[in-house]
């Protein structure tokens, strides 16, 4: 970035008022910080985020695939090239391999929960699912705040898929496509037309949910958790 400035002659000057990188963490969680240099080095990236001692740290450059690649302390970065200003931290030693969607990913921390795996993957949470990818075809669904152990011998291979739930409302067939559903998606699923009146209510009850919330009833306001099989039973009543 620069800026026209007039020096003491007068005449019109270029000044580089920075280069902005973003630094995040293990969350993927970024913030961004300026550096003057268009040529950064691993070492120059810690300081700036104030990693120290920066020999605890290992840093990571997010590159345009979503791959993450280490730059080591000497390495330099071109901040010049688009899509080279992103870089990951983590206090670590070691790095871990690890294959979402057959993508290899060098991750510098022992555990990696199944958000920041479908923020790797590039997908919409709340409309996938994250799988471990486990010998025998026992796949084991991920929840998004769930922390994988990466430090177990071998690499870990997950895989992402749409979520399609098959649910019941008043007893007719339905599917789903996340997991979390709104007092009025439920109402909608049973009454495809309904919409927020003062003359009509709708009392929602429940059975055969996940763990978090088998059973019960819903309330204008309120969420729910679902799980393939569940039923729910929505019945209106005039108000007046």
């Amino acid at each position: 970035m620069q800026q026209n400035v007039h020096g003491t002659d007068g005449q019109e000057c270029s000044v580089h008022d920075g280069y902005p990188i973003q630094i995040g963490d293990a969350s993927l969680q970024f913030e961004t910080k300026t550096v003057q240099d268009p040529v950064v080095t691993g070492a120059q990236v810690l300081a700036v985020a104030g990693a120290v001692p920066a020999s605890e740290f290992l840093v990571f450059q997010v590159l345009q695939s979503g791959a993450l690649e280490v730059v080591r302390p000497e390495q330099t970065v071109d901040l010049r090239h688009p899509g080279a200003e992103k870089f990951v931290l983590f206090r670590s030693d070691r790095t871990f391999r690890i294959f979402v969607n057959e993508q290899a990913f060098d991750w510098g921390a022992s555990h990696i929960s199944g958000a920041t795996l479908k923020q790797l993957a590039g997908v919409q949470a709340t409309h996938t699912d994250l799988w471990l990818d486990k010998a025998g075809g026992h796949d084991r669904l991920i929840a998004d705040h769930e922390l994988v152990d990466l430090a177990k011998p071998g690499a870990e291979r997950f895989v992402t898929r749409p979520i399609r739930i098959s649910i019941k409302a008043n007893s007719r067939d339905r599917e789903v496509d996340h997991r979390v559903l709104t007092y009025w998606e439920v109402v909608k699923l049973a009454f495809a037309q309904s919409v927020p009146s003062d003359q009509i209510i709708y009392s929602i009850d429940y059975a055969s949910g996940p763990h978090q919330n088998p059973s019960g009833s819903m309330v204008e306001g309120q969420t729910v958790i679902v799980k393939e099989g569940m039923k729910f039973y929505v019945t209106p009543t005039d108000k007046s």
